[in-house]
């Protein structure tokens, strides 16, 4: 089950960069990162400092996290986005680090392409990718301060993305008309979309002047916000937040082994009425109703994912979090993709080989394929991208599933409830069907949020979406011995 720590750490730079349009700062600002309770997290800080090229945007965040067990965890981010004279983003240097653990991200801007460098406990990944016209660094913060919503009452741009090293599609509009509320700022809504896939939404909050005094994000069940302040209450000692006990959602009752194997059928509505689309899977098949939406799962409820020839071969290639041209997990697929079985089969025998490579349970932070294999730890998502990568390396298109399964037994002190989680759909014999190395069986509770390659952004996405999700009903439609289960 992921503990999640590094989605916080990925939405504290929440800045993200800067444009032209960004003013001189004499000094360091400060903000304080807390839970709706008003429970401390961690801060983070921005510091503009001009260099006789240009100007350097310096967004640096740091939270402390801890659950039932575990040990205290410090995670860290900086990231130094470099620009020119006329206000261009020339390049951006990304460095996170959990512990000892260290990955970088160097982007160079050269026209429309940016060349970037992952560098990962001891994996170098380049690529180059294209970017569209007009594209943002900056999240849209700097179209904020000049932008007259009644003549324009919709922002829409790409931005650049550092987490998923691509780009994204932004948009950015009024909440209640954009009237001010009792202290004088104006609400915003910014949601981020992987093409027509929503990925992330934050409620912002600006100042007369249009600069963003605080922001909202929906996580880990409620809303954690990063709000400016000053240097002391930004460094002000806390007790470290405990993630996976507040991600927890409590199941509406105790469910059967009978029920679990057989179909089971959700109904949900949407916070803030901030409705978005559920992925259908092989096993779930999704439905609206109104302001609701139902999602029903079995072993052949759902209508799987595309299957035309582009979207296999894009399941099936290399990437940063799933190197499965890497020697080490070609050599472990290799034997089994050579077998004379079916592809099913295949995907069976390499989860099963693959339970021994991840030994250490660890729920902190999220890491590659290569990374888990390297570390002999990890939680669920570890694990689906280490299967992910796996059954790629063997030829068989995969994709990595993150949302929502029920535990019964107790899980850092809880029992009974839904919580985050990672696994892998594969398309087998035709069809796209779900595989789960971390609990070693798929049953009809897999709720899923999000599909993607096992990044971080995806990842993160599924957290959000989960907190946006009003449980309304969960109802047995049909049973079957849990001993048929797979």
């Amino acid at each position: 089950m992921k503990r999640s720590a590094f989605y916080l750490l990925a939405m504290a730079p929440l800045l993200g960069g800067a444009q032209a349009a960004t003013p001189a700062a004499p000094e360091t600002s400060w903000y304080a990162i807390a839970a709706e309770n008003g429970e401390r997290i961690g801060y983070a800080s921005r510091e503009i400092v001009d260099t006789p090229e240009g100007r350097q945007v310096i967004d640096y965040s740091q939270v402390r996290v801890r659950d039932p067990g575990d040990p205290t965890r410090r995670i860290s981010e900086r990231s130094v986005t470099r620009l020119d004279r006329s206000g261009r983003v020339v390049s951006i240097s990304d460095s996170s680090r959990m512990g000892l653990i260290e990955s970088t991200i160097e982007v160079r801007i050269a026209g429309d392409v940016a060349e970037i460098v992952r560098v990962a406990h001891r994996d170098r990944r380049t690529l180059r990718v294209p970017l569209p016209p007009g594209i943002r660094f900056d999240g849209g913060e700097g179209l904020l301060p000049g932008w007259d919503m009644r003549a324009i009452p919709r922002l829409e741009f790409f931005n650049f993305n550092i987490v998923s090293m691509a780009p994204e599609r932004v948009v950015i509009v009024p909440l209640n008309g954009g009237a001010p509320d009792a202290e004088g700022h104006v609400p915003v809504l910014r949601t981020r979309y992987d093409g027509t896939e929503l990925r992330a939404v934050a409620r912002l909050l600006l100042d007369r002047q249009g600069r963003i005094v605080t922001i909202a994000q929906p996580m880990f069940g409620n809303y954690v916000s990063t709000r400016l302040t000053d240097r002391a209450t930004a460094l002000r000692p806390h007790q470290p937040y405990q993630v996976m006990t507040n991600a927890m959602v409590r199941a509406p009752y105790r469910v059967p082994d009978e029920s679990i194997f057989g179909h089971l059928r959700f109904r949900f509505s949407f916070r803030d009425n901030l409705q978005f689309p559920l992925p259908e899977t092989g096993e779930q098949r999704v439905r609206t109703e109104g302001d609701q939406v139902v999602v029903d799962i079995c072993q052949t409820c759902g209508p799987g994912l595309a299957t035309d020839a582009a979207s296999l071969a894009d399941a099936r290639r290399p990437t940063a979090w799933l190197q499965s041209d890497h020697p080490r997990l070609q050599a472990f697929a290799m034997p089994v993709a050579r077998l004379q079985v079916s592809e099913t089969r295949k995907m069976e025998m390499l989860r099963s080989r693959a339970v021994p490579l991840i030994p250490r349970v660890d729920y902190a932070g999220h890491f590659s394929a290569l990374e888990a294999l390297n570390r002999r730890a990890g939680d669920c998502t570890e694990s689906a991208v280490l299967l992910a990568a796996l059954g790629r390396a063997a030829g068989i298109p995969t994709r990595v599933v993150s949302g929502l399964t029920y535990s019964r037994v107790p899980i850092l002190g809880t029992a009974n409830s839904f919580m985050p989680h990672s696994w892998v759909v594969a398309y087998v014999d035709g069809r796209w069907k779900s595989f789960d190395l971390a609990l070693e069986r798929f049953d009809s509770s897999h709720i899923a949020l999000t599909v993607g390659d096992g990044d971080a952004r995806s990842i993160m996405a599924a957290s959000q979406l989960a907190s946006l999700l009003a449980w309304e009903a969960m109802v047995e439609v049909r049973r079957r011995p849990a001993a048929t289960g797979s």
